[in-house]
């Protein structure tokens, strides 16, 4: 057996592997979103230890909780050691692109997504001493991604094209330019 994996190039090999639990990991997201009634809890064991879909962070962060009134999905460690959320919800979310005067637009669900991301943000900011000198995690630089709802369920007749434009959208009009002051 030695003789066997002697040739073979170790790097490549564990490439290998880890290419194929990301794999296993993929099938079981998309599986678990094809399931109508697939719950936030479903979605976070899908995601546990794959913190690789979300970008290059260094770890998931075993702690979950740093103030009483905040309990976060995935806490990600970014390079810098400041902390990035992301805070799951249902693939299945009624009303997530609605259209309205003629117009597409994001439903309520997202805003109440949104909002309670940053209130988690905020809490974390304002208790960045305490969270820095008994976790080593740095909120004052947080930030948060929310992943919430398929295209898949949304009805009325809107595309999934005009679904990924209107978030789009709001993602840019949410975003402020560099060196700009927040409106």
């Amino acid at each position: 057996m030695n003789d066997v994996l002697a040739g073979v190039d170790a790097e490549l090999l564990a490439q290998s592997l880890e290419l194929r639990t990301r794999q296993a990991g993929l099938a079981a997201l998309r599986a678990a979103q094809a399931d109508p009634d697939s719950s936030e809890s479903t979605l976070h064991s899908c995601l546990k230890n794959q913190e690789w879909i979300f970008g290059a962070y260094v770890a998931e962060l075993a702690r979950r909780q740093y103030t009483p009134d905040t309990i976060l999905d995935i806490p990600l460690l970014r390079g810098d050691g400041s902390l990035h959320v992301v805070e799951l919800k249902r693939g299945n979310i009624k009303n997530l692109v609605i259209r309205l005067h003629g117009h597409l637009m994001l439903g309520a669900p997202v805003h109440h997504a949104v909002s309670q991301t940053q209130n988690y943000l905020r809490t974390m900011d304002e208790n960045r001493g305490s969270i820095l000198t008994t976790h080593g995690v740095d909120t004052r630089r947080a930030s948060a991604t929310v992943v919430i709802g398929h295209p898949r369920y949304v009805t009325d007749g809107i595309t999934p094209q005009e679904i990924a434009e209107t978030l789009r959208t709001y993602n840019t009009h949410a975003a402020k330019p560099p060196g700009r002051p927040p409106a």
